[in-house]
């Protein structure tokens, strides 16, 4: 086990300018070890709201984060242990570059969470997600196949759409904002192909929900996933769409 200080601070050059998606996490991972709103993580470290809603879906679903209610029924973010435990990886790798001595007992492993928390499904279900983001799909790819499910990610709603057959999948989850091919004008494409196949959409832009409403007026908000989003909540958003 590596023995750093947990209260060590950041090395300053890992705050701003160029940073590592390592020094990104690490500073998140950092904000929130007693527990921080969103809005309390962005604007520390340079974080724009795009960046820590990305990351924070990243952790969350890794369960380095876990998100909870503060007393004002708000949404606060705080580092678990496995989280604690990367952290003081990162402070021993910053040690190494200081000079400063390390204790070491034996290999030094991030211990793999035994705590699941969402309930597996009940059949496998086919999931097919569709981000340009390839870290969050490659962060949800690995969170929903742990609970069972048969997921499929592609980064270029282009190439989704020529290639797409029917019947291949029982829920897409499309990010809205993309380049090229919105998820709307994706799902409207393959609903053409596939009629059956069902849709919810991921976004952490609250002002697409009036235009969805107005796309399709015959379905509700549990369409529409919000992020950041923990993965047990991701699964029970997954097992309403697809169990009725």
């Amino acid at each position: 086990m590596v023995i750093v200080d947990r209260d060590i601070q950041l090395v300053q050059s890992s705050i701003g300018g160029q940073r590592s998606k390592l020094d990104v996490i690490a500073t998140i991972l950092h904000i929130c070890l007693s527990g921080s709103l969103k809005n309390h993580v962005v604007g520390k470290g340079n974080f724009s709201d795009a960046m820590a809603n990305h990351y924070l879906s990243i952790l969350l679903y890794r369960k380095f984060l876990q998100a909870g209610k503060d007393q004002n029924n708000r949404s606060i973010y705080t580092t678990t242990e496995r989280g604690r435990q990367l952290l003081q990886h990162y402070h021993a790798i910053q040690q190494l570059f200081s000079g400063e001595a390390l204790q070491v007992d034996g290999a030094t492993t991030i211990v793999q969470s035994t705590n699941n928390e969402s309930v597996l499904p009940r059949k496998i279900v086919k999931v097919l997600i569709v981000d340009d983001e390839p870290d969050l799909t490659s962060a949800m790819k690995i969170g929903l196949s742990n609970q069972e499910y048969h997921v499929d990610v592609a980064n270029d709603p282009e190439m989704v759409l020529r290639n797409y057959v029917a019947n291949s999948y029982d829920l897409l989850i499309l990010d809205i904002r993309m380049p090229k091919l919105n998820g709307f004008e994706l799902y409207n494409g393959i609903r053409k192909v596939d009629g059956k196949v069902k849709v919810c959409y991921l976004t952490a832009f609250e002002v697409y929900y009036e235009e969805f409403k107005k796309a399709f007026p015959d379905m509700d908000i549990t369409h529409f996933i919000r992020k950041p989003i923990s993965m047990s909540d991701l699964v029970l958003q997954i097992k309403r769409l697809t169990e009725t």
